[in-house]
């Protein structure tokens, strides 16, 4: 009698799906539903899946019975809420006159970049950067210390903020932005963590932080699926509206860590955990100073109201990358592009960005 072969039994649409991790752990994946997104270059309308994971799971039926509690609703997941999310929670209830609200609504407005961040993962370097990077006046700059203020004592009695910690009263306002902002790592620096990776643990994330450019929320949050083997680069890389239409080409000088990171990785955090789930800024940002310790790179400590400010921090790596681009030669256009700058969107709007125009700056740096 001839041996009857099955087909491999396979989860239907919906039903949610596991995978192994490169860590040997197993992550379970639900898909919640499709989107309708619009893409700003050419106005046509595209769909987007939303997915939530949970990794960690030591067995595939560990997390198989996840996606059956989850899909069951005996999984409360909590959702982060988004800086913009919490401003539009936050508005309805602020009292004020109009004229005054349109100011705040203004101000609002330059703290795009980081809009869709989760409150919980967004650190004063954020906020800062983007009141440094604020083409208004001293006005407009001290208005957006005062509602982020605002909404920072609108979140934390309501659990939006874990740490009973308002962070924008951190914020500077200087006549100079260089005066504020995060240093970058000089060259010496960026060779002494290049020499050990494959010694220090995550030596490798910061290197390649610092030929990637991108802001540490954005940095943790690329994602395999989001890569293009191909091309060489990241494509809308981060999960943020101004994240989607934005364009990385990988370095030489860190295309092996990339190469390794995604090796095998269909979907999924590149700069992982330990576990191989999502790392959280907090965690990166002791990795950062524990590397930099490693190295013997000197990053001086000041406390402020009993909080600790380190000269280098997480952002210094974007900084980096801004400061090896003046290095080499390229259109605005297309620097703009690879910072994921917003203030001059216009231009990003109008003007193609290419693979080769992009690839001819990063290959460079």
């Amino acid at each position: 009698m001839a041996e009857v072969k099955r087909k491999p039994r396979t989860r239907g649409n919906g039903q949610g799906t596991a995978y192994k991790l490169p860590s040997g752990k197993w992550r379970a994946e639900v898909t919640l539903g499709w989107e309708k997104v619009k893409d700003e270059e050419t106005g046509k309308e595209r769909k987007k899946r939303v997915y939530t994971t949970k990794s960690g799971f030591k067995r595939k039926c560990d997390a198989l019975s996840y996606i059956e509690q989850y899909r069951n609703g005996t999984v409360q997941q909590q959702k982060k809420v988004t800086f913009k999310e919490l401003y539009d929670k936050w508005e309805p209830t602020h009292n004020r006159s109009k004229s005054t609200m349109d100011c705040y609504a203004a101000a609002m407005k330059h703290f795009k970049p980081i809009w869709y961040f989760p409150v919980t993962e967004i650190d004063i370097d954020d906020l800062q950067e983007c009141v440094d990077d604020c083409p208004k006046g001293k006005r407009t700059k001290e208005n957006m210390k005062a509602v982020a203020g605002l909404l920072y004592a609108f979140g934390i009695p309501r659990h939006c903020i874990k740490e009973n910690l308002n962070l924008a009263k951190y914020i500077q306002i200087r006549e100079s932005s260089d005066e504020s902002r995060k240093p970058a790592l000089t060259l010496q620096d960026v060779e002494k963590i290049k020499k050990k990776i494959g010694k220090v643990k995550y030596a490798d994330y910061v290197y390649a932080h610092c030929y990637l450019g991108f802001r540490p929320s954005e940095f943790l949050a690329l994602d395999a699926a989001h890569y293009n083997a191909k091309e060489k680069a990241f494509v809308g890389g981060a999960k943020t509206e101004a994240g989607t239409d934005r364009t990385v080409t990988i370095s030489p000088k860190i295309q092996g860590i990339i190469s390794r990171l995604t090796k095998s990785k269909s979907s999924g955090a590149v700069f992982c955990d330990k576990d191989g789930s999502s790392m959280p800024v907090k965690t990166y940002r002791k990795a950062f100073y524990s590397v930099l310790d490693a190295c013997g790179i000197d990053n001086p400590v000041t406390v402020i109201d009993g909080k600790e400010h380190h000269r280098l921090t997480p952002h210094s790596c974007r900084h980096t990358f801004a400061t090896l681009m003046k290095r080499v030669e390229g259109a605005d256009k297309d620097k703009l592009e690879l910072m994921g700058h917003t203030s001059n969107e216009m231009l990003r709007y109008y003007q193609d960005v290419n693979f080769e125009d992009l690839r001819k700056i990063t290959d460079n740096l």
